[in-house]
Protein backbone atom coordinates (compact mmCIF):
# COMPACT_ATOMS: atom_id res chain seq x y z
CA UNK A 1 0.00 0.00 0.00
CA UNK A 2 3.03 2.31 1.08
CA UNK A 3 4.40 1.78 -2.94
CA UNK A 4 0.96 2.52 -4.33
CA UNK A 5 0.54 5.82 -2.23
CA UNK A 6 4.03 6.87 -3.35
CA UNK A 7 2.99 6.12 -6.68
CA UNK A 8 -0.57 8.30 -6.50
CA UNK A 9 1.54 11.48 -5.03
CA UNK A 10 3.94 11.19 -7.85
CA UNK A 11 1.32 10.81 -10.10
CA UNK A 12 -0.47 14.12 -8.49
CA UNK A 13 3.44 15.71 -8.95
CA UNK A 14 3.39 14.96 -12.62
CA UNK A 15 -0.42 16.37 -12.78
CA UNK A 16 0.27 19.66 -11.21
CA UNK A 17 3.62 20.41 -13.54
CA UNK A 18 1.90 19.59 -16.86
CA UNK A 19 -0.97 21.47 -15.07
CA UNK A 20 0.95 24.35 -14.73
CA UNK A 21 2.65 24.37 -17.92
CA UNK A 22 -0.93 24.55 -19.77
CA UNK A 23 -2.19 26.74 -17.34
CA UNK A 24 -0.46 29.32 -18.02
CA UNK A 25 -1.19 29.43 -21.57
CA UNK A 26 -4.94 29.11 -21.18
CA UNK A 27 -6.89 31.62 -21.72
CA UNK A 28 -9.06 30.60 -18.92
CA UNK A 29 -5.95 30.97 -16.42
CA UNK A 30 -6.63 34.50 -16.30
CA UNK A 31 -10.24 34.49 -15.56
CA UNK A 32 -9.46 31.78 -12.34
CA UNK A 33 -8.39 32.97 -8.92
CA UNK A 34 -5.17 32.67 -8.12
CA UNK A 35 -4.47 29.08 -6.28
CA UNK A 36 -7.96 27.34 -7.45
CA UNK A 37 -8.27 23.92 -7.16
CA UNK A 38 -5.13 23.61 -5.02
CA UNK A 39 -7.74 23.05 -2.47
CA UNK A 40 -8.83 19.88 -4.21
CA UNK A 41 -5.88 18.31 -4.73
CA UNK A 42 -4.91 18.90 -0.89
CA UNK A 43 -8.41 16.92 -0.37
CA UNK A 44 -7.74 14.34 -2.87
CA UNK A 45 -4.03 13.58 -0.47
CA UNK A 46 -5.97 14.40 2.44
CA UNK A 47 -8.13 11.51 1.84
CA UNK A 48 -5.61 9.10 0.11
CA UNK A 49 -3.46 9.74 3.91
CA UNK A 50 -6.42 8.66 5.73
CA UNK A 51 -7.29 5.43 3.42
CA UNK A 52 -3.70 4.31 3.78
CA UNK A 53 -3.96 4.82 7.65
CA UNK A 54 -7.12 3.06 7.47
CA UNK A 55 -5.44 0.03 5.79
CA UNK A 56 -2.56 0.20 8.22
CA UNK A 57 -5.29 -0.29 11.11
CA UNK A 58 -6.58 -2.92 9.41
CA UNK A 59 -2.90 -4.47 8.62
CA UNK A 60 -2.31 -4.13 12.30
CA UNK A 61 -5.53 -6.36 13.45
CA UNK A 62 -4.90 -8.92 10.72
CA UNK A 63 -2.95 -10.79 13.49
CA UNK A 64 -5.93 -10.55 15.77
CA UNK A 65 -8.44 -11.80 12.79
CA UNK A 66 -5.77 -14.40 12.87
CA UNK A 67 -6.22 -15.36 16.62
CA UNK A 68 -9.85 -15.49 16.24
CA UNK A 69 -10.02 -17.50 13.70
CA UNK A 70 -8.04 -19.85 15.52
CA UNK A 71 -10.61 -19.81 18.78
CA UNK A 72 -13.12 -20.81 16.32
CA UNK A 73 -11.69 -23.38 15.03
CA UNK A 74 -10.83 -24.58 18.52
CA UNK A 75 -14.12 -24.51 19.50
CA UNK A 76 -15.12 -26.95 16.74
CA UNK A 77 -12.55 -29.28 17.62
CA UNK A 78 -12.61 -29.06 21.60
CA UNK A 79 -16.79 -28.69 21.77
CA UNK A 80 -16.51 -29.06 25.73
CA UNK A 81 -14.28 -26.06 26.43
CA UNK A 82 -15.61 -22.77 27.10
CA UNK A 83 -14.06 -20.34 24.68
CA UNK A 84 -16.89 -17.55 25.17
CA UNK A 85 -14.45 -15.90 27.60
CA UNK A 86 -11.87 -15.64 25.56
CA UNK A 87 -13.93 -14.51 22.59
CA UNK A 88 -14.95 -11.29 24.66
CA UNK A 89 -11.69 -10.73 25.50
CA UNK A 90 -10.67 -10.91 22.06
CA UNK A 91 -13.41 -8.60 20.89
CA UNK A 92 -12.07 -5.99 23.75
CA UNK A 93 -8.89 -5.98 21.92
CA UNK A 94 -9.84 -5.57 18.74
CA UNK A 95 -12.38 -2.43 20.25
CA UNK A 96 -8.82 -1.35 21.49
CA UNK A 97 -7.52 -1.40 18.49
CA UNK A 98 -9.50 0.41 16.29
CA UNK A 99 -9.63 3.48 19.06
CA UNK A 100 -5.91 2.90 18.86
CA UNK A 101 -5.66 2.73 22.26
CA UNK A 102 -2.31 0.67 22.88
CA UNK A 103 -2.33 0.30 26.67
CA UNK A 104 -5.81 -1.20 26.18
CA UNK A 105 -4.51 -3.91 23.86
CA UNK A 106 -1.36 -4.49 26.10
CA UNK A 107 -3.78 -5.10 29.03
CA UNK A 108 -6.39 -7.18 27.07
CA UNK A 109 -4.17 -9.10 25.62
CA UNK A 110 -2.36 -10.07 28.58
CA UNK A 111 -4.95 -11.04 30.35
CA UNK A 112 -5.91 -13.46 27.24
CA UNK A 113 -2.66 -15.06 27.83
CA UNK A 114 -2.98 -15.16 31.18
CA UNK A 115 -6.66 -17.00 30.95
CA UNK A 116 -5.05 -19.57 28.81
CA UNK A 117 -1.84 -20.05 30.81
CA UNK A 118 -4.19 -20.85 33.86
CA UNK A 119 -6.57 -22.82 31.42
CA UNK A 120 -9.22 -20.59 33.03
CA UNK A 121 -13.16 -21.56 32.23
CA UNK A 122 -12.69 -25.34 31.90
CA UNK A 123 -10.82 -24.77 28.45
CA UNK A 124 -9.07 -28.21 27.46
CA UNK A 125 -5.16 -27.87 28.42
CA UNK A 126 -4.27 -28.93 24.65
CA UNK A 127 -6.33 -26.26 23.53
CA UNK A 128 -4.88 -23.69 25.57
CA UNK A 129 -1.05 -24.60 24.60
CA UNK A 130 -1.42 -24.81 20.79
CA UNK A 131 -3.90 -21.38 21.10
CA UNK A 132 -1.05 -19.56 23.47
CA UNK A 133 1.67 -20.89 21.16
CA UNK A 134 -0.19 -19.69 17.77
CA UNK A 135 -1.03 -16.46 19.28
CA UNK A 136 2.47 -15.87 20.16
CA UNK A 137 3.59 -16.31 16.35
CA UNK A 138 1.34 -13.55 15.43
CA UNK A 139 0.81 -11.11 17.60
CA UNK A 140 3.35 -8.33 17.66
CA UNK A 141 4.25 -8.70 21.54
CA UNK A 142 7.29 -6.90 21.44
CA UNK A 143 5.39 -3.92 19.94
CA UNK A 144 2.92 -3.68 22.62
CA UNK A 145 5.11 -4.68 25.03
CA UNK A 146 2.59 -7.57 26.08
CA UNK A 147 3.12 -9.86 29.12
CA UNK A 148 2.77 -13.79 28.50
CA UNK A 149 2.97 -15.91 31.50
CA UNK A 150 4.91 -18.93 31.24
CA UNK A 151 3.66 -22.67 30.42
CA UNK A 152 4.34 -25.99 31.29
CA UNK A 153 7.71 -27.13 32.37
CA UNK A 154 8.90 -23.30 31.11
CA UNK A 155 6.71 -21.84 33.81
CA UNK A 156 8.47 -25.02 36.38
CA UNK A 157 11.64 -24.94 35.01
CA UNK A 158 13.90 -24.15 38.13
CA UNK A 159 11.87 -26.76 39.87
CA UNK A 160 12.25 -29.29 36.88
CA UNK A 161 15.51 -28.79 35.86
CA UNK A 162 16.67 -28.30 39.70
CA UNK A 163 15.92 -32.03 40.99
Amino acid sequence: MRHELITFQKFIIAGLMVGASMGASSANAAEQPPGEGIPDIMAAQSSMMRDASATGNAAQSTWLREIRNSLDAYTVTYPSSNFAPYQTKLNLVGDALSRGDRRAVKVEMGAFFKMLAKRSHGINEGAADELSNFAQMVTPIQEYGIQVPKFGAERYGSEISGS
